[in-house]
């Protein structure tokens, strides 16, 4: 019961106490007073009787009239009269006397009046006593309707106190709901603040709760800052701030290998006479020089989205992009951005020499290979160059999107059209072996019996043609289906259009309560990027997502680990660490510190915790020594 309803039924029940008390305490003052008054008419009534039979003359008949008359003119039970010896001379008795009050009522308030007497004379001898008891039924009437009113009176008074009680009760208890609403969230790993109640004891409490977020916040924000600059120090380059080599590879193998990765470019620019100007301006005058080109690099990267930038050498420098652009296009940016900062340094001494080779990268390609074929074209280049810049492009044909826009359009609507779409599964288990979910990836066939595409494969298109939310859509639907028929927990990767697509929640609101599905076995899943550059839609998406039972995560973490502390209010319900933070972790110490205190940071908000890229059993092992709670990847199997 709530405690609203307890403080007004107590309410109710003192003000019906109270009530009542006055009640019998008045019915009985108001019995004694109306004793003591009838007591009081009896005894005037027989003098008055006694008296004006003194006065009359001692005819039987006379008197016997006389008594009639004064019986019918009067409210009486009995008059009786008595001669000296105590004889009966006559009476009259009222037989049809009665009241409106109840039995119950009479025997719980006896009235008893003490009957009058009076002698009367004739001279100077007593000729008898007459003897007067009024009718008390009358008096019983009256009390009855008092009380009567008086108990009508008392309960409406109580109902209606307990009606606006509660009212009252409901304004002023106000801030307490909202404390629940906070103890709920941070029950839920939602670290909220509310605005502090003028209630004094509200205040205290929520004074109290509100700092208990905030410290939570805080120490998250430091932790996540703390972890960064470890990530930093130990993933990237000291001299030019750009990943060092180990990072740098280990990022692009794992892009190349996430299912929604589809096309991408390679540059590899290489300062061909780095050795030389070392030797002519010292170490510390080349570390400036390196971080004039690093700057430069980092500028593009930055403002373009999907760029990241390693140096892999002591004379390379690498950027990898994993969205489809003209990488020729992109290297003579970097080429005309590297120019203009060597032109606005004024150096001295020789100028360096630039060698660059760019490539398209595909879903297919292994990382390994890519870097050795572009080393072995740069090997060659550079022997003759003579430019300050010069760009190798290692494809033989650049082709561009807009050719085939069209049939795309046409494929891809036809596929949507007729539900060509089906979910594969791979599995994400805990550490001992347990089932977390399934991830489930989409699958599309574009002609009817053709094969079936992978993400990668068709993401692009269907981001550039406005057709993903569609294909995200059919997902949804074909997951729903699934779960009606099977208890097979699933989870799905959404992508940052459709996680911004209001219509997308109105949607998977009406699946779910079509279907009626186990909401605790679907669950969605965002990219990191997309979930930090619109947080404010990932928090409604959340939000919403979580209302209707469902699970939500993140994936691909690793590159904005220290805003980690930007979600302790969500209540999210876990995060996939990248698989360049994961790769060769049983040989990393550095990355092994970097992940106990990712696992402890994230655990303490009640996250669970989850490694991709997952290859070997060294890696299995070193991942539950740090603290990570699940694990997928290619090393990962369900057990027959």
């Amino acid at each position: 019961m709530s405690l609203i309803h307890q403080i007004r039924i107590a309410l109710f029940l003192v003000i019906i106490a109270t009530a009542g008390g006055s009640l019998i305490f008045s019915t009985l003052d108001s019995k004694q007073y109306l004793e003591e008054e009838l007591q009081k008419k009896n005894l005037d009534n027989a003098n008055v009787l006694a008296l004006a039979m003194s006065q009359m003359e001692k005819d039987a008949t006379m008197i016997d009239l006389f008594i009639s008359a004064q019986f019918d003119a009067g409210h009486y039970r009995y008059i009786g009269l008595f001669d000296p010896n105590g004889k009966l001379i006559t009476e009259r008795v009222n037989p049809n006397s009665s009241t409106i009050a109840p039995d119950w009522f009479t025997r719980c308030v006896p009235i008893n009046v003490t009957p009058g007497f009076s002698n009367i004379q004739t001279g100077w001898t007593q000729y008898g006593t007459v003897h007067v008891e009024s009718d008390v039924n009358f008096t019983y009437d009256r009390l009855w309707h008092a009380v009567k009113n008086m108990l009508i009176w008392v309960l409406s008074i109580s109902l209606i106190a307990y009606i606006a009680c509660g009212q009252l009760l409901r304004r002023i208890l106000k801030p307490l709901d909202d404390v629940i609403g906070q103890a709920q969230a941070i029950g839920e790993r939602r670290f909220i603040n509310i605005q502090e109640p003028k209630t004094t004891e509200f205040k205290a409490v929520v004074r109290e709760m509100n700092q208990l977020s905030t410290r939570v916040k805080e120490n998250l924000n430091k932790e996540s800052e703390r972890l960064d600059e470890l990530r930093l120090r130990i993933n990237y380059d000291d001299a030019t701030g750009l990943m060092n080599h180990d990072y740098f590879m280990n990022t692009v193998d794992s892009k190349l290998h996430q299912e929604s990765f589809g096309e991408g470019a390679l540059i590899i620019i290489r300062i061909c006479n780095l050795a030389e100007i070392d030797r002519d301006i010292g170490y510390h005058q080349t570390n400036l020089m390196l971080k004039k080109i690093s700057g430069a690099i980092t500028s593009i990267s930055s403002h373009q989205e999907g760029l990241i930038a390693g140096r892999i050498s002591g004379r390379d420098i690498a950027i990898f992009c994993d969205q489809p652009k003209d990488e020729f296009v992109l290297a003579q940016h970097f080429k005309e951005n590297l120019l203009d900062a060597m032109t606005l340094a004024h150096t001295e001494h020789q100028a360096p020499l630039f060698a660059c080779v760019v490539t398209k990268t595909k879903f297919t390609d292994e990382s390994q290979h890519l870097f050795k074929a572009l080393d072995f074209i740069l090997e060659l280049s550079h022997l003759n160059n003579a430019q300050n810049f010069r760009i190798v492009n290692a494809n033989s044909i650049v082709a561009t999107k807009h050719q085939y826009l069209n049939e795309w359009k046409t494929l891809l609507g036809n596929a949507i059209t007729h539900h060509r779409v089906k979910l594969e599964h791979y599995p994400v288990l805990t550490i001992h072996g347990e089932l977390i979910h399934y991830e489930s990836p989409v699958r599309l066939q574009l002609e009817e019996n053709s094969k079936w595409l992978s993400a990668g494969e068709f993401i692009d298109w269907a981001i550039q043609l406005d057709l993903i939310q569609s294909i995200d859509t059919l997902a949804l639907e074909t997951a729903i289906g699934l779960l009606a028929q099977h208890n097979l927990p699933i989870c799905l990767n959404i992508s940052e259009s459709t996680m911004r697509d209001p219509t997308y929640l109105k949607t998977a609101e009406k699946l779910i309560q079509q279907q009626g599905i186990n909401t605790d076995l679907l669950s969605f899943e965002v990219p990191e990027t997309a979930a930090f550059n619109h947080l404010n839609e990932f928090k409604t998406f959340t939000r919403q997502l979580k209302m209707l039972g469902c699970r939500v995560g993140v994936e691909h973490v690793s590159l904005r680990i220290s805003r980690l502390g930007e979600l302790h209010d969500l209540g999210l319900d876990y995060v996939k660490f990248d698989a360049s933070l994961i790769r060769g972790i049983d040989i990393n110490e550095s990355h092994k510190s970097l992940l106990r205190g990712l696992c402890l940071i994230v655990h303490s908000i009640g996250i669970y915790t989850i490694a991709e890229g997952v290859n070997t059993e060294a890696e299995i092992a070193a991942l539950t020594e740090v603290g990570m709670d699940g694990l997928t990847g290619p090393g990962i199997r369900m057990d027959e």
